[in-house]
């Protein structure tokens, strides 16, 4: 009888072992797919966002070409240009509210910092601040610099771990560019 009852003790114990152990793996694989899931939809709303903030910085600078503070081949005249910069604006906002749903503390607050340095290029060619062709690109490096940190923050948030090398390290930019030759 007790040789009975070690064996039905044994079978208990490891029916209850293997019942837990699938349970916990099963656990462990929702919350990968569910992980897996969200930053999906994470990389779409940076990726949505940063081609907002792409194509605002872009018009504002074909319009600061206009006004002769940027040495951009392509100037937009202003009437046009400031009609499609506040589209683009609607369309950078949307994209920033879906950036402040899905994106985490240090993501959101790259972004803001972004935004506020994009919005610093509009003044510029709404005649909002006064500048010269100097303070034009002072403002867009500093822009340029938020955008990175932006792209640094949301690939930490996605845990891509590649390296990313921000504009003021790269020995690229200390070359001449070949637009200008």
């Amino acid at each position: 009888m007790s040789a009975q009852l070690f064996t039905l003790i044994g079978v208990l114990v490891g029916a209850a072992a293997s019942y837990v152990g699938g349970a916990l793996m099963e656990r462990a694989r929702w919350r990968r797919q569910l992980t897996t899931r969200w930053d999906e939809h994470r990389l779409d709303c940076y990726l949505r966002y940063a081609d907002a903030v792409k194509r605002f910085t872009s018009l504002a600078g074909r319009l600061a070409a206009g006004k002769g503070l940027f040495p951009l081949p392509q100037p937009l005249a202003e009437e046009a240009g400031l009609e499609l910069m506040a589209e683009v604006e609607l369309e950078r906002g949307y994209a920033f509210e879906a950036v402040l749903l899905m994106g985490d503390a240090e993501t959101i607050s790259a972004a803001r910092a972004l935004q506020r340095h994009a919005w610093v290029l509009e003044q510029f060619v709404r005649d909002m601040r006064p500048g010269t062709p100097d303070d034009w690109m002072k403002a867009f490096r500093e822009f340029q610099e938020k955008r990175d940190e932006f792209y640094v923050a949301a690939r930490d948030s996605l845990g891509v771990h590649a390296k990313f090398r921000l504009r003021s390290d790269d020995p690229a930019l200390l070359a001449t560019d070949p637009r200008h030759m």
